[in-house]
């Protein structure tokens, strides 16, 4: 009896995990202005309206597999809907233009990683990347004081 409670267990924790058979995801993420040039948000950091993000995916061996772009909304956030488990595609979210003529140097912190696969654990079909940055061409008064909050001089 006990044997046959676990096999029945066993079965259920595996329609669980198939759960999630769908092979669409969404990609969210936000840009924000680095206006610090200290390499992460800050108190005083600003989004981005109207940033251009795009998402692409490529075998090991380099052939383009996806493409798609999206923008970020006026909170500075995007979200990207994308098709198709990858789990042996190299994918990464990236930023490419800032509006913002005050805000648009690129950073080291404009791309990251994309997992699109449900083969990892995660039991959702949204994936969240960066946040990415642009800097601004001139440090704001505030952040001396805002580095030092950081015990960053």
């Amino acid at each position: 009896m006990v044997k046959m409670g676990a096999a029945l267990v066993i079965c259920l924790l595996g329609l669980l995990g198939m759960a999630h058979a769908s092979d669409k995801f969404t990609v969210t993420g936000k840009v924000y202005c680095d206006n610090c040039a200290a390499g992460f948000p800050t108190r005083i950091s600003t989004p981005i309206p109207g940033a251009k993000v795009a998402l692409h995916c490529t075998t090991t061996a380099g052939e383009k597999t996806l493409y798609t772009e999206g923008l970020t909304d006026k909170d500075g956030k995007f979200s990207i809907p994308a098709q198709g488990e990858r789990p042996q595609e190299l994918c990464k979210a990236e930023v490419l233009s800032s509006p913002d003529a005050k805000c648009n140097i690129p950073t080291q912190s404009s791309h990251g990683p994309v997992y699109l696969t449900h083969n990892n654990g995660i039991n959702s079909d949204v994936r969240i990347t960066g946040p990415f940055s642009f800097q601004s061409r001139e440090k704001q008064g505030e952040c001396a004081a805002v580095m030092a909050e950081y015990n960053l001089y």
